[in-house]
C-alpha cells in the first residue's frame, strides 16, 4: 500500500476505488476526522467549517465513534486532495500545506481546501493540479 493520507486514514489502498466507496458507505471512524486535521495543521472548528460539519454534530459523531457517509465522503475528498498537492510538490508536505491553504486567483480568491467544500468545487481543484502538472494554465 502506497503510504498516502487517504490510505492513513482509511486503511486501504488509495488506488482501490471500490475499497474506498466501502468505507464511506459503512462510515470512518471517528479518528479519520482527527487525523485529517493533524495532518492539515488546522483546528477543529475550521476543519469542521471546511467539511461543513456543524459543531454540535461533531461533538455528536465523537462520542458515537462514527462518521456518516457522506461526512466520509468529504473526509477522503479533503485527504485526496492533500495526496494530489503532494505528489504535484514532488511529495513535499508543507508546500502542499501552503498550496491548499492559499487564496488563488483561478479559484475566485478561495484557497483550495475553502474551493473544495462541495464536490464541484473539488473537481476544479483536481483540475487544477492536472493542469499545473501537464503545465498548462489557462
Amino acid at each position: 500500500m502506497r503510504a498516502t493520507l487517504t490510505s492513513k486514514i482509511t486503511g486501504v489502498s488509495s488506488d482501490d476505488r471500490l475499497a474506498l466507496l466501502q468505507k464511506v458507505r459503512t462510515g470512518l471512524p471517528f479518528k479519520a476526522f482527527e487525523e485529517l486535521k493533524t495532518a492539515l495543521e488546522i483546528n477543529r472548528k475550521d476543519l469542521a467549517e471546511l467539511l461543513l460539519i456543524k459543531e454540535s454534530t461533531l461533538t455528536l459523531r465523537k462520542s458515537k465513534g462514527f462518521l456518516l457517509v457522506h461526512e466520509s465522503d468529504r473526509v477522503i475528498r479533503f485527504a485526496k486532495l492533500f495526496d494530489q498537492a503532494s505528489i504535484l510538490l514532488q511529495g513535499d508536505k508543507n508546500a502542499a500545506l501552503i498550496w491548499l491553504k492559499s487564496p488563488l486567483e483561478v479559484l475566485s480568491g478561495e484557497s483550495p481546501l475553502e474551493h473544495a467544500q462541495t464536490e464541484l468545487g473539488s473537481r476544479d481543484v483536481e483540475d487544477l493540479i492536472g493542469r499545473i502538472r501537464h503545465g498548462v494554465f489557462q
